[in-house]
């Protein structure tokens, strides 16, 4: 067990290290209910039934991880829930049940608890989940939005973070950096807003995960593990990784990126391979599967969600993760924004 001097701060931590200082505190043995706990994109805990129950909860700092200026009320009632569904999506499970709690100013307008409720709805009703209740609080200065989500799953489909293999093939669907963008477009308003755009800025505001992507893989038994991409590739990866006890090869040139965000990544002069990489919440997944199987992944993606998964790398045994490109092979750092660290990225 790591020990931690008790006069450090948080910021002398890091949010990795905060969160394994947590699991240390937590029972050396699970209890006979919790199949899973700490570490993954969801608990899992069993039930007296045959779907064992899949938790998950989320929270949202206003200043962290939205603004005014980049969410209206409505697209961030939709968003609250909806990285939610993308770590019940991640499990290869179904949502069914939400808890929705707010810490919120008193001085807020009632029109924007509409707004945002209508958003939360709209999402609800698409994926089927219920609201079942939560807590409301007055907070003194800026709003905070935590949601649990709570799903099922069959035992023998539920898909963990843990199970890559050395020679696995590694896999994205959808294409990414696609919010990355949005959010560039959002918080750059000099920049001129087209509305050949406006696909990257929905993908900021209103991501939908791939929920029949993720069950269907589930269901298939053909993944080895899974996670969906909140903070960007480079840095889910790793968790991965981590978890599997292997390392991995990225092929930069694989990378799916739209064309949209290749033309406005040489619009602004960025490189929309670092949007990609690093810029996270783009909601899809993530994972892992034998080589074996590569016709029956793009055959089953296809068929569910009209786009087949795009192979990017391999698991390796050497640990790290690498990125290919032309000029050679290099290791990737995580990148992306960092909770508690001394020089925080751009407001998420």
């Amino acid at each position: 067990m790591k020990t931690i001097a008790n006069n450090k701060n948080l910021n002398d931590l890091g949010e990795a290290d905060i969160i394994q200082f947590i699991q240390e505190k937590g029972p050396s043995r699970l209890p006979s209910h919790l199949k899973k706990g700490i570490g993954d994109d969801c608990a899992v805990l069993k039930t007296d039934g045959d779907r064992p129950l899949l938790v998950t909860t989320d929270t949202l700092v206003e200043g962290i991880h939205f603004t005014n200026q980049t969410l209206s009320p409505k697209a961030l009632g939709w968003k609250a829930l909806a990285v939610n569904v993308s770590d019940i999506s991640a499990m290869g499970g179904t949502p069914h049940t939400a808890f929705l709690s707010l810490g919120i100013k008193p001085e807020t307008n009632v029109s924007f608890i509409e707004s945002f409720m209508a958003g939360f709805q709209a999402i609800s009703d698409k994926t089927g989940i219920v609201l079942a209740g939560g807590d409301t609080v007055e907070s003194p200065s800026f709003l905070v939005i935590t949601v649990t989500l709570l799903g099922d799953c069959l035992p023998e489909h539920v898909v963990y973070r843990c199970g890559a293999r050395e020679g696995d093939d590694l896999w994205v669907t959808g294409t990414l950096g696609n919010a990355a963008a949005g959010l560039f477009l959002l918080q750059n308003k000099q920049v001129a807003q087209s509305s050949e755009f406006k696909s990257q800025i929905r993908a900021h505001q209103k991501p939908m995960p791939p929920l029949e992507v993720g069950k269907a893989l589930g269901e298939s038994g053909l993944v080895h593990a899974m996670i969906d991409i909140s903070d960007g590739i480079a840095k889910d990866l790793a968790h991965i990784c981590e978890q599997s006890g292997v390392g991995a090869v990225l092929q930069a040139a694989e990378i799916p990126i739209s064309p949209r965000v290749m033309k406005l990544a040489a619009e602004m002069g960025k490189n929309p391979l670092d949007w990609a990489l690093h810029g996270g919440e783009d909601y899809e997944l993530l994972f892992a599967a034998s080589p074996a199987d590569r016709q029956k992944i793009i055959s089953l993606t296809a068929k569910v969600s009209n786009i087949p998964a795009t192979r990017i790398g391999k698991a390796i045994r050497q640990q790290g993760i690498w990125l290919e490109t032309a000029k050679g092979r290099d290791r990737l750092g995580p990148g992306g924004y960092f909770h508690f660290s001394r020089s925080p990225a751009e407001t998420r």
